[in-house]
C-alpha cells in the first residue's frame, strides 16, 4: 500500500533547465562567449560540470569561472525566483489533493537547503510537507539510492511505501535504486530513454490521481 509521494523540486515543481541556460547565455555576453540556443541540449537533465565541459573551452572556463558563475546563478535566483524561476502548473493543487487523501509528502532534492527553502516559501507550499531533504544531508549523489533511503527512514515508512515523481534519468534511477515506484513527468526537451525506467510516465501533475497511484 502507498503511504508516501515523494517528490523532486527542479523539473517536476519548478522549472529551472531552461531559465537557468539562459541565464547563463545572458552572462556570458559580457565575456565575449556566445551559447547558441541549441547548446540547451547539453544542459537538460546534465550536472554543471559536464555541461560546462561541452560549450566551454578550457581557457574559457578558466576566464568566467564557472564555479562563482554558479553562485552568481544561485544568488540571482534565492533573491528574486519570480524573475527567474517557472512554477510548474498544478504543483499547488495535487499536493492539496495528497494530503487532503492522508499521504505523507516529503520534499527530496539535490538543492540546497537555501534554495529550497526560497522555493517553498514563493511558491507557498512548505506546510505540505512532513519532511523536506536537501543535498547537504546526503554523501551521494542521483542514481544512488541514498538520498529516497534517507527520506523513506524519516517518514517511518518502507520503500515500497513510497511513489517518487521525478523528471530526469538520474532521478528515476535513484527512485529504482531505492526499490520506490516512479512517476517519470516529461518534458519536451526530455529524451525518451530518460524515463524509461519510470513506472508511468507524465505530460503533466494533473494526470497524478488516486486511481493512477492504485494502479502503478
Amino acid at each position: 500500500m502507498i503511504k508516501a509521494i515523494l517528490f523532486d523540486l527542479d523539473g517536476v515543481l519548478i522549472e529551472t533547465e531552461l531559465e537557468t541556460f539562459k541565464f547563463y547565455q545572458n552572462y556570458l555576453k559580457d565575456y565575449g562567449i556566445t551559447l547558441a540556443d541549441t547548446d540547451f541540449k547539453y544542459k537538460a537533465g546534465r550536472k554543471s560540470v559536464d555541461f560546462w565541459n561541452d560549450v566551454l573551452t578550457p581557457e574559457q572556463q578558466a576566464k568566467i569561472d564557472v564555479k562563482k558563475l554558479t553562485q552568481i546563478k544561485r544568488e540571482a535566483f534565492n533573491t528574486a525566483p519570480q524573475n527567474y524561476v517557472k512554477k510548474v502548473a498544478g504543483g499547488k493543487e495535487l499536493l492539496e489533493y495528497l494530503k487532503t487523501n492522508n499521504f505523507k509528502l516529503a520534499l527530496v532534492s539535490q538543492n540546497e537547503s537555501r534554495m529550497i527553502n526560497t522555493m517553498m516559501d514563493w511558491l507557498e507550499i512548505k506546510s505540505f510537507f512532513d519532511i523536506i531533504i536537501s543535498i547537504d544531508q546526503i554523501t551521494k549523489l542521483k542514481p544512488d539510492p541514498e538520498i529516497y533511503l534517507l527520506a523513506a527512514n524519516k517518514l517511518g515508512i518502507t520503500p515500497n511505501e513510497c511513489i517518487v515523481i521525478e523528471d530526469s534519468k538520474d532521478g528515476v534511477g535513484s527512485a529504482k535504486n531505492a526499490k520506490m515506484k516512479c512517476i517519470g513527468v516529461k518534458h519536451e526537451y526530455t529524451p525518451p530513454t530518460d524515463l524509461s525506467l519510470a513506472d508511468v510516465k507524465i505530460d503533466n501533475l494533473a494526470e497524478i490521481t488516486l486511481a493512477l497511484i492504485n494502479k502503478i
